[in-house]
């Protein structure tokens, strides 16, 4: 591939340097533009530059750019970036270069960082490489910087920079492959290699589905019991219930310890935050930002909030009317459906599932179209960072599905009161929204990548013997990874149909568990093979799915009590009993109450960090402490000590005044004599 530009570093030069993110450009690129973005990417920083190594790809006239760095700046970035790493004792600490010598491994940058964090590394570098004396783009005078603007966003929304990413590696993920998707556990994963391999993000994801999947076994295993148990229905009802709402809190709060400790091992945990640099779609005039003091957009805030509540919040609520006009509908095809089969003798008994099935498909149709309106309505609100965007989102489309996917239950569990209606809704909903998902997210990314002209090229028979840079190239011409928004949301809708519905029919763990297992592997393959390699990004826990599980956790205890209080061996018992209506309520209110008290006594006893991992925290803080008071110490003693000899070289001079003085005067008087 030819020669690299060497690194600033000397010391770090090598012959073999593997590419770790791709650049491409747009096609015919000016090669001024070309050649200024390849000088500023190599540049020392002391001038403006990344210091990182940059290749032209397979000619000085193509679109591409290949971008690695040497040791010395990744230890470097490390260190400005606060990633935390193994210490000689034991105790994960913040990077720092001067003490490298202690840090394990860190004589060996494939070992002491791992590939994502490499690449992550890169990435966030290019991201922070800013304009300087530049007033436009090299190449093209209409494309004009402001002054500090990052220079990788301006490149995007100006066109000029078509795409970036990072680069697989084949021996890696051929090694990952073997003991992931291919190996013959059916929910373990080697969770350490996925996140050495693909970063933070999509290791905790992968974590959070085994854990949930492991999680679901001890649920289906008492589900099963209860239902071959001889005994009345409603103590089966308040036997699974009560079960339910100690299993939700308890998983999620084992949950919570295991990412503790899984992002303290990653070194994620105590990761320094930074200030984000604007979106690259973010748009409005110039000013200058507070915080920062750098001339940037700047959109108003009270803009932004007047487009929520008088667009965003509106078309959501126009939605929701959709989703519940459809809802209604669905019933009444249902009473048509039973009406014409208790008429018709010699129909089909499946014919009453037809109503369950055609809602299940108008529900999943209006999730992916929900959720492509909730982006343009969430790009058009104009968020300046990423993290605001991805929150703004989430909420939009997380009070959709909810009442999407959960309305038709809540209606027929609380008005109709058909427990018989409600185990078949959940049954069909369960079942046919699983084979949409899989056949989504497999199926489709599959045929458009057999399909599609520009992957001829992938074929392996064809790509075992050609040029590097054309297999380079031939991941830029993957289908791009759409994140893992939905991988959560579907989790999200899995745990509300087990902690909200599942005490009328207790095998509905099992359908998920034999979900998930296949879920896993197909997730694996299609971030191996069937998508470009992901962004990778650290990540300490699932962010905001966890106060989103949380809270379907006690919601669960309403919906358990309601579905439990409305049961046909309750209202039995009651009419036997002469109970009234009131003293039901009242005593599911108190049921509610003491199952709720319950929830919240568990998440208390249960400590969110691990004792061990408490303790190496509190102990490298206080180390921390007592350096930053050695530090103080000795620099106040050097002040003291530097004042004490400027006073004394003060005086020594005041003296050495006064003496020549003196001098002076003798002889001026001896002179008169």
């Amino acid at each position: 591939m030819g020669s690299w530009t060497r690194p600033t570093c000397k010391c770090c030069a090598t012959s073999a340097v593997q590419p770790l993110v791709a650049l491409e450009l747009i096609e015919n690129i000016n090669m001024e533009t070309k050649q200024w973005l390849m000088s500023r990417i190599q540049a020392e920083k002391i001038v403006g530059g990344a210091e990182l190594m940059v290749h032209p790809g397979e000619d000085d006239d193509g679109n591409m750019l290949l971008v690695s760095a040497s040791q010395h700046v990744l230890l470097r970035a490390a260190e400005v970036l606060g990633l935390y790493k193994l210490y000689k004792d034991g105790s994960m600490i913040s990077f720092s270069y001067r003490d490298k010598r202690n840090f394990k491994n860190s004589d060996n940058i494939d070992e002491f960082l791992t590939l994502a964090e490499r690449q992550f590394i890169i990435l966030r570098t290019l991201e922070n490489l800013k304009a300087i004396d530049e007033k436009c783009v090299p190449g093209y005078p209409t494309k004009s910087f402001y002054p500090g603007e990052a220079i990788f966003n301006r490149l995007q929304k100006s066109k000029i920079l078509h795409t970036f990413y990072p680069l697989h590696d084949e021996e890696m993920l051929s090694k990952l492959g073997t003991c992931w998707y291919s190996h013959r556990n059916l929910t373990l994963q080697p969770i350490d290699s996925i996140y050495r391999y693909f970063g933070g993000s999509v290791a905790m994801y992968f974590s959070f589905l085994e854990f949930f999947t492991c999680s679901l076994v001890p649920m289906a295993t008492v589900g099963t019991i209860i239902v071959s148990l001889s005994m009345d229905t409603i103590d089966k009802c308040i036997l699974f219930s009560v079960f339910n709402v100690i299993w939700s809190t308890v998983v999620m709060e084992l949950w919570k310890r295991h990412s503790f400790v899984l992002s303290y091992t990653w070194g994620t945990l105590q990761m320094n935050g930074q200030f984000e640099e604007p979106r690259v779609d973010y748009k409005g005039p110039m000013g200058t930002n507070p915080i920062t003091k750098r001339y940037q957009p700047y959109y108003p805030a009270w803009k932004r909030k007047v487009k929520i509540w008088l667009v965003s919040v509106p078309v959501l609520c126009l939605f929701l009317a959709f989703s519940l006009y459809g809802m209604f509908v669905f019933f009444r095809a249902e009473a048509w459906v039973k009406a014409f089969h208790s008429e018709n003798d010699g129909c089909w008994a499946c014919v009453l599932y037809l109503p369950s099935v055609l809602h299940a498909l108008y529900v999943t149709a209006m999730n992916v179209l929900y959720k492509m309106v909730a982006e343009v309505l969430t790009e058009w609100e104009n968020h300046r960072l990423e993290s605001s965007f991805q929150n703004h989102l989430t909420i939009k489309v997380l009070v959709f599905r909810f009442v999407n996917c959960f309305a038709a239950l809540f209606y027929i569990s609380l008005y109709l009161q058909d427990l018989e209606l409600l185990r078949k809704k959940l049954v069909s909903l369960l079942v046919l929204t699983q084979i949409i998902n899989q056949f989504t997210e497999i199926l489709l990314p599959y045929f458009h990548k057999t399909f599609n002209g520009k992957g001829e090229g992938l074929k392996k028979s064809t790509m075992e013997n050609a040029p590097e840079v054309d297999k380079i190239k031939s991941q830029g011409q993957m289908t791009s990874f759409p994140g893992m928004f939905d991988e959560y949301m579907e989790l999200f809708v899995q745990f509300g149909y087990i902690s909200l519905f599942s005490c009328i029919y207790p095998l509905t763990a099992i359908l998920i568990v034999l979900n998930n297992i296949i879920e896993i592997r197909m997730d694996a393959l299609k971030l191996c093979h069937l998508f470009r390699k992901p962004l990778v990004s650290p990540a300490a826990n699932i962010g905001v799915w966890q106060t989103a599980f949380e809270m379907l956790g006690f919601l669960s205890v309403i919906t358990n009590c309601l579905l439990i209080s409305i049961s046909p061996q309750v209202e039995e018992y009651c009419a036997e009993n002469n109970l009234t209506s009131k003293n039901v309520l009242l005593w599911t209110v108190g049921v509610e109450h003491a199952l709720l008290a319950i929830k919240i006594i568990l998440a208390f006893v249960i400590p969110d960090i691990p004792q061990w991992v408490r303790l190496r925290i509190d102990r490298v803080e206080y180390q921390s402490l007592q350096a930053l008071k050695h530090k103080l110490f000795d620099a106040a003693k050097g002040h003291s000590r530097e004042t004490e000899e400027k006073e004394t070289w003060r005086k020594g001079i005041t003296m050495s005044d006064s003496t020549e003085s003196s001098l002076n005067t003798s002889n001026r008087q001896l002179n008169l004599l």
